[in-house]
């Protein structure tokens, strides 16, 4: 795919909208003419940056239709109560973006409240079968979400040039390992031993 942007580092950072177009090209260079949602499924990986300016102000964000409609009463809570209000609200709705841009849910994108993320005990964003990270600066909020479910699982084993991969991996009974530490530690009491020679030879030349 090919990105072309009317925007540049600073002029996110000075809280200008960014306007980014995008055009799907095929292996061999050529544009792609396939309709439908097909071509714009993601594959697990999601990535949205807002302009916090563009979110509405609002005296009561409980009673805001905007508001209301994107976000929970405890996504409301919580965002109310950080010091940064529209920062958290444009950091939460880029994150719920971020989530069905990676294919975790399928919805209109006019309606995110149905979009719930809740935080850990460590203030961390969490969405059953996905990965989230939230950043934020004073003009913009950015969110990336890796949904699991997403990701092709490798085989236990595959097959290459007709043999099975096998793991490298090589596990020693707990004997060897035990005799691997003695051997260990007896070197290293003999290179102490070897270097307090070594030193005491010096102090007494």
């Amino acid at each position: 795919m090919t990105n072309q942007a009317r925007f540049t580092i600073n002029s996110l950072l000075e809280g200008k909208s960014a306007l980014v177009h995008i055009t799907a090209v095929a292996p061999d260079g050529s544009p792609l003419t396939t309709q439908g949602a097909e071509l714009h499924r993601s594959k697990g990986l999601g990535l949205e940056i807002e302009n916090i300016a563009a979110l509405p102000d609002a005296e009561d964000y409980t009673q805001h239709e905007f508001y209301v409609a994107n976000f929970t009463p405890s996504e409301i809570s919580r965002c109310v109560g950080q010091p940064k209000t529209k920062a958290a609200f444009q950091g939460l709705l880029a994150a719920k973006r971020a989530i069905v841009k990676s294919g975790a849910m399928n919805l209109a994108p006019e309606n995110y409240r149905s979009v719930e993320i809740s935080f850990d005990g460590e203030g961390r964003p969490v969405h059953a079968g996905c990965l989230l990270s939230i950043s934020h600066t004073d003009t913009i909020a950015a969110a990336v979400c890796l949904w699991l479910g997403g990701l092709p699982l490798l085989p236990a084993a595959a097959a290459t040039g007709g043999q099975a991969f096998r793991s490298h991996i090589v596990k020693f009974p707990t004997r060897t390992r035990i005799l691997a530490v003695l051997v260990l530690l007896s070197l290293l009491v003999i290179f102490a031993f070897g270097l307090w020679k070594f030193f005491d030879l010096i102090r007494h030349s």
